[in-house]
């Protein structure tokens, strides 16, 4: 019995290796494919498409952001629709404000993700 230890630890090893490889594989691809559900619109497709216009809407709709202070990140597009954050450049607060595919509005949290207003 004791001869076949031994064989059956190496024989095993083998069989084992290559799984752990593919889970190495998978992970990456699952990485992969998370990073391309947001994707960051650059100026120009936001001025084509006229999104600009529509985000000003929005933004005009919360009584918390006075346009004047807020500076505004890049639009990224995401499965549900689009969201972006704004930060007022005195003090700080940040917003982060998520629209649908249609722009109507879902959600609009503050920076410890409380809702500043429901849709």
């Amino acid at each position: 019995m004791k001869n076949y230890i031994l064989p059956l630890l190496v024989f095993s090893s083998f069989l084992l290796y290559p799984n752990l490889n593919k889970q190495d594989q998978s992970l990456a691809t699952i990485d992969q494919v998370q990073n391309q559900i947001d994707r960051k619109l650059s100026p120009e497709e936001v001025k084509q498409r006229g999104i600009d216009l529509l985000v000003n809407q929005i933004v005009e709709k919360i009584d918390d952001i006075d346009m004047r202070n807020m500076a505004r990140s890049a639009i990224f597009e995401t499965t549900y629709g689009f969201r972006w954050k704004m930060v007022n450049l005195h003090t700080g607060k940040k917003i982060i404000i998520k629209v649908d595919k249609d722009f109507r509005l879902i959600s609009a949290r503050d920076g410890n993700n409380s809702k500043i207003m429901t849709p």
